[in-house]
């Protein structure tokens, strides 16, 4: 696979490869309830079958969650923003495409800032519980992005299906997915070196 130029248009997912959100709800969720989890309990991206509350309760307790926290209540995760910075000083165009609601589109943007100390192009794909409104492999061919760093087993896969390369960062929601396009690593220090090989 060649590269037209001297970047990559990559994609990027926001929460599980960036930002450690789902350790800051259960943080949230543990002030709210009394009840502790972990991340290894999630073996798909639901939260309401490990609560034990209906799929309505679930969104109301996230978005309760979206409007109360600060960025520094949603720490990032390990060597990302070294490895964006990485990537961004190698000369490539990083497009942010989350499917958080694009209605806390301004607390996204002041995340990124806080952390990277820069701004990203950043695309809401749809409204996460609800639905998303384009997907996120719609996205990519139409900005001829050809890789994505993401965490969703069901993103990745579409995304796959659609020529799209993928680096799978490994979760406990994410084991059963597989294709000829997706890339699994462990970590963001594997996974810029994986996007080395694909600039090959």
């Amino acid at each position: 696979m060649s590269w037209i130029g001297k970047g990559m248009n990559i994609g990027i997912d926001l929460d599980e490869v960036i930002a450690d959100f789902m350790s800051a709800l259960l943080n949230f969720y543990y002030k709210k309830t009394g009840k502790l989890h972990s991340k290894e309990e999630f073996k798909e991206y639901k939260w309401w079958p490990v609560w034990g509350v209906s799929r309505e309760e679930a969104i109301k307790i996230t978005d309760e969650f979206h409007e109360a926290h600060n960025v520094k209540d949603i720490k990032t995760i390990e060597n990302s923003i070294k490895g964006i910075n990485l990537l961004l000083e190698k000369g490539d165009n990083l497009i942010v495409i989350t499917a958080r609601p694009i209605r806390y589109k301004q607390k996204v943007e002041e995340w990124i800032y806080f952390y990277l100390g820069k701004k990203l192009e950043i695309i809401h794909s749809g409204d996460f519980h609800k639905g998303q409104a384009v997907s996120k492999s719609e996205i990519c061919n139409n900005l001829g992005i050809k890789a994505i760093l993401e965490d969703s087993g069901e993103t990745a896969l579409d995304c796959a299906k659609n020529g799209i390369r993928v680096i799978l960062f490994d979760k406990p929601w994410n084991k059963k997915f597989k294709h000829e396009n997706i890339i699994r690593v462990k970590d963001w220090d594997e996974a810029i070196k994986k996007i080395e090989i694909l600039r090959e």
